[in-house]
């Protein structure tokens, strides 16, 4: 099975979401579709109600490893007509959902249809839904990772790879971990007034000026290791005021949030905001903190899973990965957090949630090739 026709047939189902409760049919037959894959692969396959597909076999190995990824994807963009029509240029491979995070399920079925033994007493494959959705159920906004986890309590594993993309610059990289998040709202409360009388109202828009540039003096927060750096300052989202084009504004509301890095704690960020907006004079201003607080996490280099993948991906790629951490969130952080799976992060994307999202097909053989040493293929 090479790598690059299993993708071409995944990126023609669509699987996104259309509304907050309704999402296209391309979930369900995507999930049948690797279900099937993985049931002619000799795993035992199971599905939830929100189909997430997870998969098991049994080896001679020891220990008990976990490949994890997802299978939605975000919706195309308006003017990306042909997104389902996975097109191949030269050494790339164009559809929506190629780089992120289509290519690396692609890669991983591709390694297991060769797969006569493994290191592993078992292995368990994971292809998750709603990681770039949330589907709304009851009132409750529902995530695949953490419904699958609430509702298997029992789930475990010695430690796994989650499969998102990590190739930066065309170049092969390892995540370690990835970041949180903390995010909050600051309303500035004025006082309204008819626009010809301004100087009777107060101006919360140009308040809310004031709260803008005092979160922009607090300095980014930074995490170093090796030769990767990141940096992560407080992003202003949404801003929402005013009523009416002659009436001076009366309230403004702020979204912002900020990346949590592993050296970081969501206290520390937290209070650092707040010592900020009370520093400011004559400003009327509240800040609410969602309550929904994402933990970072971060992987020793030297535990064996960490070194499993470091020392895989340089036996096929001949140098040595770098290792990073994820700015962004993925599932791993659910598998850290809430099952104690100790998890790294490698796949063969780069850039997904794009117009033209692609992947390199090279990239793509060298990850089934990764993968396979990763399960002792080359032992």
């Amino acid at each position: 099975m090479k790598p690059v026709e299993i993708l071409k047939q995944l990126v023609e189902f669509p699987t996104y979401q259309i509304t907050p409760d309704k999402v296209e049919r391309g979930m369900q037959d995507c999930a049948h579709y690797l279900s099937g894959q993985l049931e002619a692969l000799g795993f035992q396959v199971k599905l939830d109600a929100l189909f997430n597909v997870t998969a098991e076999r049994a080896f001679d190995g020891e220990k008990v490893f976990l490949m994890n990824t997802h299978f939605d994807t975000v919706p195309p963009a308006r003017d990306w007509t042909d997104a389902l029509v996975p097109r191949q240029e030269g050494n790339r491979l164009i559809g929506l959902g190629a780089s992120d995070a289509k290519g690396g399920i692609a890669a991983a079925l591709a390694a297991l249809s060769g797969l006569d033994s493994c290191r592993f007493a078992k292995l368990i494959v994971q292809f998750v839904n709603y990681e770039d959705n949330g589907i709304q159920r009851g009132g409750e906004r529902l995530l695949g990772m953490p419904y699958f986890l609430s509702n298997t309590p029992g789930f475990r594993a010695d430690y796994g790879i989650n499969i998102e993309p990590t190739v930066r610059d065309d170049k092969w990289t390892v995540n370690l971990g990835c970041t949180g998040r903390v995010s909050f709202t600051v309303t500035t409360v004025g006082r309204e007034a008819h626009s010809s009388t301004p100087h009777k109202g107060k101006n919360a828009i140009y308040d809310m000026v004031k709260v803008i540039t005092a979160l922009r003096r607090i300095p980014p927060g930074r995490f170093r290791m090796g030769d990767f750096e990141g940096e992560m300052p407080i992003n202003v989202a949404l801003v929402e005021g005013g009523r009416a084009m002659n009436i001076v504004p009366g309230e403004c509301k702020i979204t912002c949030e900020r990346r949590v890095l592993p050296n970081e704690r969501p206290e520390q960020i937290m209070q650092t905001v707040r010592s900020a907006l009370e520093s400011l004079r004559d400003v009327n201003v509240k800040c609410e903190f969602s309550p929904n607080v994402q933990l970072p996490y971060i992987v020793g280099k030297e535990e064996e899973v960490a070194e499993l993948a470091v020392k895989a991906g340089e036996c096929v790629i001949g140098y040595r990965p770098q290792l990073r951490v994820g700015l962004g969130r993925t599932d791993s952080m659910y598998l850290y957090h809430m099952a104690g799976i100790k998890t790294v992060i490698m796949g063969p994307g780069n850039r997904g949630h794009v117009v033209g999202e692609n992947i390199s097909i090279d990239r793509l053989n060298e990850f089934a090739a990764i993968l396979g040493s990763i399960l002792g293929q080359e032992d």
